[in-house]
């Protein structure tokens, strides 16, 4: 299609549409994709990670919409928000993709050699990649898609970047790892989970001047306020308000911790009519005021 590669980054040709794939290497034989593209048509895409093979994948979508895969003949919709918004590619494993054509589509790829997780976790991980479920799915939180963007957007610092990609790893093995724990949503209709999904998103933002009330998040989710509120807090561990909290206060904290911000930046921008007020609620959370992390 007429595409030039220039210093590991690709490019489309412009009567196919616009954006790019560009690699990043980093150390311990980690391997980053990002596409990033709008094109004219619909773009059809095989990918195969073989049996026998001695790397593992993290297939992350960006994009706000959502994109049809067949994962080893089940078919998904692959969308950040959902259940399915991170797949985790295991060896033997056949993924086929559809993207719709005019539409903005973003993309990560993430591909690690085994040795890395002999070297820093190995246990969760191989009793993962032997589990005869070989594609794990994750959603894609904001904690998650907050890291992630902080890596692609020092990619030209490659030490900040590794630093920021490094923290993506660790969390999302730490998602992973609560899969040893029984599941608080095994029982639930898909659409239900959807729906829940659906609702969350729209608490996941920490700098949202507004949220929606819980009765408006129970009709996103297509449920009962009840049900909803039942619900919620059985798949995300706490209710509606508290979980926008802590999507709050985990990124005060990550603020702070790289001295981006200053906690009284923090408190206006979080919402608090004064500093002290916004120490305090720090202080209930975590055990310590927001000064120490200076």
């Amino acid at each position: 299609m007429g595409a030039k590669v220039i210093d590991y980054t690709l490019t489309l040709p412009a009567n196919f549409g616009t954006g790019q794939m560009e690699l990043s290497v980093f150390p311990n034989q980690i391997e980053l994709y990002h596409l990033k593209c709008n094109v004219h048509e619909v773009v059809e895409m095989q990918s195969t990670n073989p049996k026998h093979s001695e790397w593992l994948l993290f297939n992350i979508n960006l994009s706000n919409s959502a994109v049809k895969k067949t994962v080893n003949n089940q078919e998904i919709n692959f969308q950040k928000f959902l259940p399915s918004g991170i797949l985790f590619y295991t060896p033997d494993t056949n993924v086929f993709s559809s993207n719709p054509k005019n539409l903005d589509f973003e993309i990560v790829l993430i591909r690690i050699h085994k040795d890395f997780f002999k070297q820093f976790d190995s246990d969760t991980i191989f009793n993962l990649r032997h589990s005869e479920n070989a594609i794990i799915y994750e959603d894609l939180d904001y904690n998650l898609e907050s890291v992630l963007s902080s890596v692609l957007q020092h990619k030209a610092n490659k030490i900040r970047a590794n630093a920021f990609l490094m923290q993506f790893l660790a969390d999302i093995i730490d998602k992973l790892k609560s899969r040893e724990l029984p599941s608080n949503y095994e029982h639930l209709h898909p659409l239900d989970l959807k729906g829940l999904f659906m609702a969350s998103a729209h608490l996941r933002n920490p700098l949202a001047p507004n949220i929606p009330s819980v009765k408006q998040l129970a009709e996103i989710a297509g449920m009962g306020t009840t049900k909803f509120k039942t619900t919620f807090k059985q798949v995300f561990g706490k209710a509606p308000i508290q979980y926008h909290k802590k999507i709050k206060f985990d990124y005060a904290k990550r603020e702070l911790e790289s001295k981006r911000k200053s906690a009284s930046e923090l408190s206006y921008e979080l919402g608090y009519s004064h500093p002290s007020k916004f120490t305090s609620a720090f202080k209930k959370i975590f055990g310590n005021v927001p000064s120490a992390y200076n």
